[in-house]
């Protein structure tokens, strides 16, 4: 349901309570969104991408977790570390980024 069609409703006479059964929200998010408050923290929130494992990244690529590592140690692929053991995490940019190069030449040295 759009605001146009809840404002169309106000005008109309409904109160708030019989427009929220109406559309099925409740009485409160209808006042909310007549005064133009808008939920933006589920929408900033979808379009975060989280942070990718180590397993993540080799299960996209399919290719063995300790190619992701080596990978990540000789700068093929950006890693940032978190928390206080330094684990690998990986933004789904950087591995797009890297699906786009050519592959990588030998990296066992």
């Amino acid at each position: 349901m759009d605001r146009i069609n809840i404002f169309k409703m106000r005008e109309s006479g409904l109160t708030l309570r019989e427009i929220g059964s109406q559309v099925g929200m409740s009485a409160e998010r209808v006042r909310q969104i007549l005064k133009g408050k808008t939920n933006n923290r589920k929408m900033v929130i979808s379009q975060i991408d989280p942070p990718l494992s180590t397993s993540d990244v080799a299960r996209m690529l399919n290719i063995h977790t300790n190619t992701v590592r080596r990978w990540s140690d000789n700068g093929i692929l950006k890693t940032y570390r978190i928390g206080p053991r330094g684990d690998r995490r990986f933004k789904q940019a950087d591995v797009a980024k890297l699906l786009e190069q050519p592959p990588p030449q030998n990296t066992w040295t």
